[in-house]
């Protein structure tokens, strides 16, 4: 018999990608789990990578960093 604790651990966030354009700071707006924005960056980085999204441009707001938009690859 083990004295150690079982660790619980947190669900991982499914983030279904919007159909058209989008940035990371609308998909963390509109994610109804609580997730961290640096989550969100890091779930498009990986999706990018695998080929499941695809960067389209960047918006320059007023004031600010640019932000990048993204799309669902198509394949």
């Amino acid at each position: 018999m083990s004295n150690k604790a079982t660790k619980e651990r947190k669900q991982r966030v499914v983030i279904d990608w919007p159909e058209n354009k989008f940035s990371a700071e609308e998909v963390y707006e509109a994610c109804k789990e609580r997730i961290s924005r640096v989550s969100v960056h890091s779930k498009i980085n990986k999706a990018v990578s695998n080929g499941e999204l695809e960067v389209v441009g960047k918006s320059q707001p007023r004031t600010g960093r640019p932000r990048t938009i993204y799309k669902k690859s198509n394949g």
